[in-house]
C-alpha cells in the first residue's frame, strides 16, 4: 500500500502518501462500492454514480491540490469498477508524509454536504462547469486533462 491513512487533528483524517512521487505517478487505485447517491465521502465517477471507497472518502479537498482523480478505461488497468478504472494521480511532486489532496470540483456535480474551503475560504458545492470557468486552481494544474478523462464516464451513450 502506498498510502496511509492518519488523523490531522482530534477531528479529522486524511490521506498521506507513505513514500515520494513525481508529478505524473499513478499513487494508487480506488476501489469500493458505486452507489446511485452521493455521500459526504463519495467521488463522482459517472451519470448517477458515485464511488464510495475507504481510501478516496480520506481524501480531503484543496483548492490547489497535489492530486487528480483520473476516470476511464486503459489497457493498464487490472482493477475495474463497472468497467472503469480509478486511479490516483500526482500533479505535482509530492513527498513521503505530504497529504494527498484533489478538488472536489474536478469530480461533483454537486456535493451532498457543501462546505467553505479553507483554501480561499469559499464555499465548495460541486460543479465541474463552474469549476471550469473560476476554480483559483491555476490553469496548467486544471485543463484539460483533470476534466478530459471523464469524457468517456460524462458522454455515455
Amino acid at each position: 500500500m502506498t498510502v496511509k491513512i492518519q488523523n490531522i487533528n482530534s477531528n479529522e483524517r486524511g490521506l498521506f502518501a507513505k513514500s515520494n512521487f513525481d508529478e505524473g505517478d499513478i499513487i494508487t487505485m480506488l476501489e469500493g462500492n458505486t452507489l446511485p447517491y452521493a455521500t459526504r465521502t463519495s467521488i463522482q465517477i459517472g451519470q448517477n454514480k458515485h464511488l464510495e471507497s475507504w481510501e478516496g472518502g480520506m481524501m480531503n479537498h484543496h483548492c490547489n491540490p497535489n492530486c487528480k482523480i483520473v476516470i476511464g478505461t486503459w489497457q493498464d488497468i487490472t482493477l475495474k469498477l463497472d468497467g472503469v478504472g480509478i486511479k490516483v494521480q500526482a500533479i505535482k511532486n509530492i513527498r513521503k508524509g505530504d497529504e494527498l489532496t484533489f478538488d472536489y470540483e474536478t469530480t461533483e456535480q454537486t456535493l451532498s454536504n457543501p462546505f467553505n474551503c479553507r483554501c480561499h475560504n469559499r464555499t465548495i458545492t460541486g460543479g465541474m462547469i463552474k469549476w471550469l470557468q473560476d476554480s483559483p486552481v491555476p490553469r496548467n494544474r486544471r485543463t484539460p486533462e483533470m476534466i478530459v478523462s471523464r469524457g468517456e464516464v460524462w458522454l455515455e451513450k
